[in-house]
Formats: C-alpha cells, structure tokens, sequence
C-alpha cells in the first residue's frame, strides 16, 4: 500500500516539475508603465491609464525593470516613493492632528447652545397685569439672540481651523515634494 502511494506521490511530482520546466520563461507583461498620481488631498494612486490630463497631477513611471529582476525592482526608486508616502501621510497627520478634536469640541458646544436656545424658548414667566397668567418671557428673543451670536462664533471657529490645517498641509506637502525633487533618482531622470 505504502509502495503505491509513493509511485503517485513520485509521478505527480515529476509532472509538477515538468510543468514548472517548461514554464522557466519570465512571464510576458504587455504594459511596463504606471501612472502614479497625486489627488487634491494629496493622496497617492497608482493606475494603469493617466488619471488626469494635467501633467503635473500624473508621474509616468517605468517598471520594466521590476519585472526584470524579479525581486520587486529598483529599490531606490521604491524607498523614494514610500519616504514621499510617508512624507505625506507626516504632513496630513500633523496638520489635522487637532483639528477634529477641536472641531468636534466646538460641535459639542453648538449642541449645548441649541439646547439652551429650546429652553430660553420654552421659558414662561407670570405676566405683569398681576392675573396670574403664565407667558412667554418677554427677554427670551434677546437671549435667544445671544446665543445665536455664540454659535455663529463657533462655526466661524471651525471654518478658521479648517483653513489653518488645509494651508498647513498645502505648505507640508510642497515641502514633501521639494524633497522628493531632490532626491539623487530624480536628478538622474
């Protein structure tokens, strides 16, 4: 029994083998360019066809030497497009680092002042003539209006510390490609 599932075990291999032998040719690649490019929010993608008619937004890069190697390619060239991921991820990171908390802060006082609006709103007061009678509390509109003020001055807040974070990354991100134009593999180029 041991004898026959040997026998098997010897002619699979054989033909795996076989197979494999005559497969030792480096496989054909019909297209050896990528398109890296870069989106509004500095973002990296990497396609077969341009992804913009803009020259600047798309880098044309030739792997043919990648699939040459077999070993994933020019390793500088890599190193030099992960430090520019990298860079940019950096420069997102450090840029809006506070700007959600504080902005989420900011939505947490909008809500509070909302619900300060809807009780101003709903406040009565007993009228004046003395009958007794409960109003509406005749300061309510002015209140009101305070606090309307002080939402408005929370989304001015917001918008403020979206610009500063979007200026800071536009600046970090032209830095993150000085850099990469400064690199020794695109002096070569």
């Amino acid at each position: 029994m041991n004898m026959g599932r040997s026998t098997i075990f010897a002619a699979a291999m054989l033909a795996c083998m076989s197979a494999t032998a005559q497969t030792d040719a480096p496989p054909t690649h019909r297209n050896t360019t990528v398109f890296k490019c870069t989106g509004a929010d500095g973002s990296v993608v990497f396609s077969e066809a341009p992804c913009s008619a803009d020259p600047n937004k798309v880098q044309e890069i030739d792997t043919s030497r990648s699939l040459l190697t077999g070993s994933g390619g020019n390793q500088a060239e890599l190193a030099a497009g992960l430090a520019n991921d990298d860079c940019h991820r950096l420069a997102h990171r450090s840029a809006y680092a506070t700007v959600d908390v504080d902005i989420e802060t900011s939505n947490r006082h909008i809500a509070d002042y909302q619900q300060r609006q809807g009780q101003i709103a709903a406040q009565k007061v007993f009228a004046s003539d003395g009958s007794g009678q409960l109003i509406d509390d005749p300061d309510a509109p002015k209140a009101i209006a305070d606090v309307d003020a002080s939402i408005a001055r929370e989304r001015e807040f917001q918008k403020k510390a979206k610009a500063n974070a979007d200026a800071a990354y536009q600046k970090a991100a032209k830095g993150c490609e000085a850099a990469e134009a400064k690199t020794p593999q695109n002096d070569q180029e």
